[in-house]
């Protein structure tokens, strides 16, 4: 039941904020492949403070597409309140909850992205952002920690209101318990070249870049389901 006299989400913000998470993951897919590019280097002959080293040229270019994808999944993040509240506003919190995670986990990303692209600027040298830099934690478990919240608060959100399909509420409780089954990693080390590390490539490039995907085919459910208020 929709009691709430203030909240509307116009069909055109709706396409906006679908739009944004779809360009999102447009960019993140992008982006993942180029972690790829150079090839792991075994840690007995670069050791695991500096990894594969690479060109600045392509930690920034990486570091670019990064600030694009999660620059267009903040926007979307903005609008889930006003997803839920305007089908029923007795679930806003849970919206707003979920919302402002997703936004916690953008600014978080940016700012481990941006620190990791900077160190590239200052350092002369080729280098392994993802060993030198200490940002496991952001990108790793507090990231994890956001993207569980949210996951929780609009898996459960869209399940009581039906503001989309039931298989984006399920499919939300299935990405939160894949990111609370990866906090842990944060004491599995920091050697990116291994599957789980709390910057492991799959840990984190991955498992989270599967999460970024799951997020644009959710904008386009937002983008294409038309508004439907409940009385």
């Amino acid at each position: 039941m929709n009691t709430s006299l203030h909240t509307q989400f116009p069909s055109r913000a709706r396409r906006w904020a679908g739009l944004s998470a779809v360009l999102g993951a447009f960019f993140a897919m992008i982006e993942i492949p180029l972690y790829f590019v150079v090839p792991a280097c075994e840690e007995s002959v670069c050791g695991t403070d500096h990894g594969s080293l690479m060109p600045d040229e392509l930690i920034l270019t990486r570091t670019l597409l990064s600030f694009l994808a999660l620059t267009g999944i903040l926007v979307f993040m903005t609008g889930i309140r006003y997803l839920i509240a305007e089908r029923d506003a007795r679930y806003e919190w849970f919206g707003a909850v979920a919302g402002t995670a997703g936004v916690a986990w953008t600014i978080v990303d940016l700012t481990a992205k941006g620190l990791e692209g900077s160190t590239a600027i200052r350092t002369e040298e080729w280098i392994d952002p993802t060993r030198v830099v200490p940002t496991y934690l952001l990108y790793g478990a507090i990231s994890h920690i956001m993207l569980a919240v949210f996951a929780a608060a609009f898996g459960y959100a869209v399940l009581k209101t039906s503001v989309l399909p039931k298989w984006v509420g399920w499919s939300a409780m299935g990405v939160l318990v894949l990111q609370v089954a990866l906090i842990p990693t944060m004491f599995l080390g920091y050697n990116s070249s291994e599957f789980f590390a709390a910057n492991g490539w799959g840990s984190v490039a991955t498992f989270n870049g599967l999460t970024v995907l799951w997020i644009g085919v959710v904008g386009l459910v937002v983008m294409r389901r038309p508004r439907t208020l409940t009385p």
